[in-house]
């Protein structure tokens, strides 16, 4: 039998005992029966979202773990080559001091007076194909030396980023592990409470199963596909003409436009999984819902003018993910948006086009831009 047919069996004999629970206390008169019903559904699924919660910041956990081995692993290798480029920089820092010290105390020119005691063209020609290899080797000598130290330099800059990103992973690893031991405990107490308290450990252990081996990966593809399909979302600013372009001119001034409708279609035509999904613009926020199977997901976000790095850039920012009706943690959200771009580039279809501002109303999405002149 499946853990799905488990978890549904539980969930019927769950029902069963609920009702005559909920039916005696309405024949004693102590339990309004819409009421007690709410109250014991909302209770099982404050415990299946604390389990599923738990269950992906563990996994964050173990992400941060393995990537603070990564980054100690790092600094180990740099600071060994840090000892090893030391090395060579006192060598050739050593040798360079010899060249500079010939030409500061005149050896140098003694050397080039040997012009003056040839005999013969051919003497002067061998005499001279000599001095210039040796001018050849000082400079060749020079810039090693040179090149050591900006490597050295490097190395150490490098360095104190591996250091503060090490830093920076240990204090997400302290804040997610403060959090898990709250999420703990809460979980503990909420169990404590309920009268079937192993039937609802094993529907958090079949929840999170299911999100393991159906939701990640379902997840994974949608972001993958939609990441793919927005790199060629600038292909509709050319699509069309007239009254059929998603893209208006005003002078130096333009405004692309387009509806959630043909957004939708854009998104079919480039990948039929989105046949599943459906995407709406409601006031600042972009909905996106779908089904596979017996897998729901939503997505919930808004776009964004990216100030800092690249003004010609509109970021995607999830503010909710829902996997069957049960919400993501944030840690989610952080780890596929770091996996997956789901921005709008207009430069991709000018360089010179750069993002002036950005409004979204019911059922659609406009983007005003103007030539970077």
């Amino acid at each position: 039998m499946s853990s799905r047919q488990n978890m549904e069996e539980l969930g019927m004999r769950n029902r069963y005992r609920a009702a005559w629970m909920i039916l005696m206390c309405c024949v004693l008169g102590l339990l309004p029966l819409g009421a007690a019903a709410e109250t014991g559904l909302n209770e099982a699924n404050s415990v299946l979202q604390k389990g599923l919660t738990l269950y992906e910041i563990d996994q964050e956990l173990a992400r941060i773990d393995a990537e603070q081995q990564r980054l100690q692993g790092q600094q180990n290798e740099i600071k060994q080559n840090m000892i090893d480029q030391q090395s060579q920089t006192e060598q050739m820092r050593a040798h360079a001091a010899q060249v500079l010290r010939a030409y500061y105390i005149g050896d140098r020119d003694a050397i080039w007076m040997l012009l003056f005691s040839v005999d013969s063209l051919s003497d002067a020609l061998t005499t001279l194909e000599y001095l210039s290899m040796i001018i050849n080797n000082d400079h060749r000598s020079l810039q090693q030396f040179a090149d050591k130290i900006k490597e050295l330099n490097r190395l150490r800059v490098q360095l104190e980023q591996s250091q503060a990103d090490l830093d920076q992973t240990k204090t997400r690893y302290i804040t997610q592990k403060d959090q898990i031991v709250v999420l703990q405990k809460q979980l503990d107490e909420e169990l404590a409470k309920q009268q079937e308290p192993k039937q609802l450990q094993q529907q958090i252990k079949d929840l999170t199963q299911d999100w393991q081996d159906k939701g990640v990966p379902l997840f994974r593809t949608y972001f993958q596909a939609l990441a793919e399909a927005m790199k060629q979302l600038p292909e509709l600013a050319t699509a069309g003409n007239g009254k059929n372009s998603n893209l208006i001119l005003n002078g130096f001034n333009q405004t692309f436009q387009i509806t959630d409708q043909e957004l939708n279609l854009f998104l079919r035509q480039k990948n039929k999984l989105f046949e599943n999904m459906s995407f709406r613009f409601t006031g600042q926020k972009v909905v996106a819902e779908g089904k596979q199977d017996d897998t729901a997901i939503s997505i919930k976000g808004h776009y964004v003018i990216d100030s800092q790095k690249n003004k010609n850039a509109i970021l995607f920012v999830v503010d909710e993910l829902l996997f069957n009706g049960f919400q993501l943690p944030q840690t989610t959200i952080s780890s596929l948006e770091k996996d997956f771009d789901l921005g709008i580039y207009p430069q991709k279809l000018a360089s010179f086009l750069q993002v002036t501002g950005m409004s979204m109303e019911e059922g659609k999405l406009s983007i005003q831009l103007k030539f970077a002149l």
